[in-house]
């Protein structure tokens, strides 16, 4: 019985991803990110307006996160659901907060052996190589194993290796976490935008649909 409920909770969570839209909205909010750690990098730790960047960020997150969500279901309402319809299934509290005190620890795991890495190996950037390691991991353990979709374990490996990369670019932190973020970003639009083109094609409104067989 368990089993079948996973399976239910899978085929509903790859529909809400089926559409492209989720990464579309997340590939922006990333880009935001990068231009984020740019401009502080560009500005100076001394700088007024980089104080203010710092202090700033959690707002940025949360806020980014409300108008990203408001975002995908204005534009679910508007192209999904009149297409393929509306779904959605009843979220069990403690499971989901059982899974994400998982993920949390097995994010410290990995941050704790990545700086023994880098110890290990001083020129690395630590800081993008435990980012990319870290959103790697969020990809492929919270949406690619829950959704059941390839594409996030492909974003998951382009985490990583972004991440290995620019960490040994000898860019300083804040543009190499900005031009990671960006990357990413651009990563998750492509991804999006190609998802969402396919959708609407295999998907068209019941009125041209109609249209088409008449």
């Amino acid at each position: 019985m368990q089993g079948n409920l996973s399976d239910v909770e899978q085929r509903i969570k790859r529909y809400w991803y089926t559409d492209g839209i989720a990464e579309l909205t997340g590939g922006g909010i990333l880009i935001l990110l990068g231009l984020y750690f740019a401009l502080q990098e560009f500005l100076g730790q001394n700088s007024i307006v980089s104080v203010i960047l710092q202090s700033s960020l959690v707002l940025l997150m949360v806020g980014g996160a409300f108008v990203s969500r408001r975002l995908v279901n204005a534009l679910k309402a508007r192209l999904t659901y009149p297409r393929t319809g509306y779904v959605e299934y009843q979220v069990d509290e403690g499971n989901m907060r059982r899974k994400q005190i998982g993920v949390v620890i097995l994010a410290m795991m990995v941050s704790a052996l990545s700086m023994l890495f880098v110890r290990l190996f001083q020129s690395l950037n630590a800081m993008v190589a435990v980012t990319g390691l870290i959103v790697g991991l969020i990809l492929v353990i919270l949406r690619a194993r829950s959704s059941g979709l390839p594409r996030f374990y492909v974003l998951g490996v382009v985490s990583v290796v972004l991440g290995l990369v620019l960490s040994v670019s000898g860019l300083p932190d804040g543009y190499s976490l900005g031009l990671f973020y960006g990357l990413m970003g651009v990563s998750f639009l492509l991804s999006g935008g190609l998802t969402l083109q396919r959708y609407l094609k295999e998907n068209p409104l019941p009125a041209d649909a109609e249209r088409q067989n008449g």
